[in-house]
C-alpha cells in the first residue's frame, strides 16, 4: 500500500505544480488564455488533483505512523475528502465581468 501511496501522492505534487504553473502563464502571457486549467478542467481537474495530494499525503503519513492498514486506508479517504473540501471552499471566484468597466 506504501507504493500506492507514493505513486497517487506523485501524482498529486506533480499536477499541483503543473496547475500553478499553467495558471500563471495563462494569467500573465497574452494570447495564452486557453492553457489555463480551470478553464479546460475545470471544477472536476481541481477536485482530482486535491483528492490525489490529500489521499498520498494522508495514506502515507498514516502508514509511515505506524497505523493499521485499514486504519491507514481510512485515513487516506479522509484526507482525499478533506483536501476536496478545501478545494471547493477556495476555489477562484466565478468571473462573469460585472466587476469590469465599460469603456465607451
Amino acid at each position: 500500500m506504501t507504493a500506492l501511496y507514493a505513486i497517487v501522492l506523485g501524482f498529486g505534487f506533480v499536477s499541483m505544480l503543473v496547475w500553478v504553473a499553467r495558471a500563471a502563464i495563462a494569467d500573465t502571457v497574452d494570447g495564452w488564455e486557453a492553457v489555463d486549467p480551470e478553464v479546460r478542467f475545470g471544477a472536476r481537474g481541481r477536485y482530482v488533483v486535491a483528492g490525489a495530494l490529500g489521499f498520498g499525503l494522508a495514506g502515507m503519513s498514516a502508514t509511515f505512523a505506524g497505523w493499521p492498514a485499514l486504519g491507514a486506508v481510512a485515513a487516506a479517504l479522509g484526507g482525499c475528502g478533506f483536501l476536496i473540501l478545501v478545494a471547493t471552499r477556495y476555489a477562484p471566484a466565478a468571473d462573469d465581468g460585472a466587476n469590469e468597466e465599460s469603456v465607451t
